[in-house]
């Protein structure tokens, strides 16, 4: 067996320990991106990926972070810090497990728990984001961390950070009040695919290496949106930064 089937074996145990979780607790959540094309077109993993995504509702978020560290028993957690980080999005981790990766902007390698990534989608405009994020995500990048390129830009950061953190508050609520159908990734993670409300519920389930997972309804109208003809498998089949 290949180091990568062992650690996509060692994600789905992973996988099935977080719906069992959110099972009990009652929290909506559903596979994406990746995971979920591999499941359509494969029954499976990709055959060269080596993460998993799942999404969860912004309105939602809170109320899944409480619940998630109250009633998560180790070596499971649920990581929704930021300091060091490159994403900006929570992770539901063993913390008896570790991968080594490299850093997304360093390429270094550094070594981070095995881990779901857990994406955070709130009804919002996309041309907004787009606006919002590339400057957003720096100021917080550059604040908690992950970004140290001087400290003239760190300090700009924190100067600029409370305009961008406005400018995020103002499409919140737009997105909250004229863009409800269309979910988006959260402000910071620079995704930017439309995911419409009515594709997404009720939820279904399907098959993934042989186990049900929560899933979109319309698993094909989902997948086109992110990526097209997402039958056709592409000529480049690298995966992300896990170092085997």
């Amino acid at each position: 067996m290949s180091a990568l089937r062992e650690h996509q074996l060692r994600l789905l145990d992973l996988l099935v320990e977080f719906d069992s979780v959110c099972t009990r607790l009652g929290i909506t959540w559903w596979i994406d991106s990746g995971t979920l094309l591999g499941a359509v077109r494969h029954g499976g993993f990709i055959p060269w990926d080596d993460d998993l995504d799942v999404c969860v509702l912004a309105s939602d978020y809170r109320k899944i972070r409480k619940l998630l560290s109250a009633h998560l028993s180790s070596p499971y957690a649920f990581d929704c810090s930021k300091r060091g980080q490159t994403r900006l999005s929570p992770r539901f981790i063993d913390t008896g497990q570790s991968v080594l990766r490299h850093d997304p902007l360093t390429g270094a390698p550094r070594e981070e728990k095995l881990w779901i990534d857990t994406f955070v989608l709130r009804p919002g405009n996309l041309r907004l984001k787009k606006a919002i994020d590339p400057l957003y995500g720096r100021c917080v990048r550059r604040i908690n961390g992950s970004i140290r390129d001087g400290a003239l830009k760190r300090i700009a950061a924190y100067m600029l950070f409370p305009v961008m953190w406005v400018a995020k508050e103002l499409a919140i609520i737009i997105g909250k009040l004229f863009y409800r159908k269309n979910l988006l990734h959260d402000f910071g993670v620079p995704f930017y695919s439309v995911r419409r409300v009515e594709d997404i519920f009720p939820l279904g389930t399907i098959s993934f290496e042989g186990k049900q997972f929560p899933a979109p309804a319309d698993p094909d109208s989902y997948l086109r949106r992110i990526y097209g003809d997402y039958t056709k498998e592409p000529e480049d089949k690298s995966a992300h930064e896990i170092i085997f």
